[in-house]
Formats: C-alpha cells, sequence, structure tokens
C-alpha cells in the first residue's frame, strides 16, 4: 500500500517511477549467490520476469536523495494548496531524513492545514525539540495555538519569536496578526 501511494505521489508529481525511483524503503537485500550441482542434462531456459511497477520503485536508486530537493518538491505541493499529498510526501520524507525539524515543522503545518491538530501538535513539538528556536514552528505552533484557544501558549512563542529576531521578522509579524487583540 505504502508503495501504490509513492508511485501516485511519483506520477502527481510528474515524475517518471524509472527514471527518478528513490529508495523510499528499506532495501531488499540481493538474494545469496549459491552454487548448485552441475545438471545432468541441458536445463530449459526460465524466463526473467518483468518488475512490476512497485518493485520498479523498491529498487534502491543510484542517485542520492537530497533533503534540499525532498523539500522543494514538498513546498510546491504545499503551495498548491494540496496538503493531503504534502502530508503524504512529508512522512516518506521524515523516514529517509529524520529527526529533522523542517520536516517536522511542514508536517505539522500539513496536518494543521487538513485540521489534524492533534498530530499537527505533536509535529511541531518535535521540531522544537530538535531546534528550539525553529522560527517556523514557533509561529505556526503558537497558530495553532489560536486554532485550539490556547491564546497564553500563542503569546509565549510570540515573546520567543520576538527575543530570537526581533518585531520585524516574517514569522513574528504573522503570529502577532494570527494573535489579533487578543
Amino acid at each position: 500500500m505504502h508503495m501504490q501511494k509513492l508511485l501516485i505521489l511519483l506520477l502527481v508529481v510528474g515524475l517518471s517511477p524509472a527514471a527518478n525511483a528513490v529508495d523510499r524503503s528499506t532495501p531488499t537485500p540481493a538474494p545469496a549467490a549459491t552454487t548448485a550441482p552441475a545438471p545432468a542434462a541441458t536445463p530449459t531456459p526460465t524466463p526473467t520476469p518483468t518488475p512490476t511497477p512497485t518493485q520498479v520503485a523498491s529498487t534502491p536508486s543510484a542517485a542520492a536523495k537530497s533533503l534540499n530537493g525532498e523539500l522543494t518538491t514538498i513546498r510546491a505541493l504545499i503551495a498548491k494548496n494540496d496538503f493531503t499529498k504534502a502530508l503524504a510526501a512529508l512522512k516518506i520524507a521524515d523516514q529517509d531524513f529524520p529527526n529533522n525539524a523542517d520536516i517536522n515543522n511542514l508536517l505539522g503545518y500539513s496536518s494543521r492545514k487538513l485540521k489534524q491538530y492533534k498530530p499537527a501538535a505533536t509535529y511541531y513539538t518535535k521540531a522544537l525539540k530538535i531546534d528550539p528556536k525553529h522560527l517556523g514552528a514557533l509561529e505556526y505552533q503558537g497558530e495553532l495555538f489560536m486554532l485550539t484557544k490556547k491564546t497564553a501558549d500563542a503569546k509565549k512563542n510570540l515573546a520567543k519569536l520576538k527575543s530570537l529576531c526581533g518585531v520585524t521578522c516574517e514569522e513574528y509579524l504573522d503570529l502577532k496578526k494570527a494573535i489579533g487583540n487578543k
């Protein structure tokens, strides 16, 4: 099921699974070489099975994945407000690049946009555990606090942003706007 979602994601993003197959799962070890006894008669050749699209996608690629490349693709999905596809791609990226504050921040953002507030809170907390000074996670977590009626917590995030980047940085201004006069 996971591989089917990957293939759909690759097709939707416009990538060719064969040309851009990436190792998104644990690679399958190559079968161990065994020596068979010499046959008495001439063996009948057996055809090599054609790999299915799922097998092609799970075959390790020679091209190394790049965190920036993954985030660029994901941010394009977010820019299109395609949060469902972005969330699916982010979950894969989280497996490939574990404990990354940017990925967890975007997991939180996409979850929040899909009104999945509990997972969003978990992702923001993880992003801030990895990087307590992550400006985006502080802003977005503050916006989540406002959606969940936790104004005091949102104001704490605003104060942290003020101390980290001042009152003119984008994250501070956006959270201040979300808090409004509350």
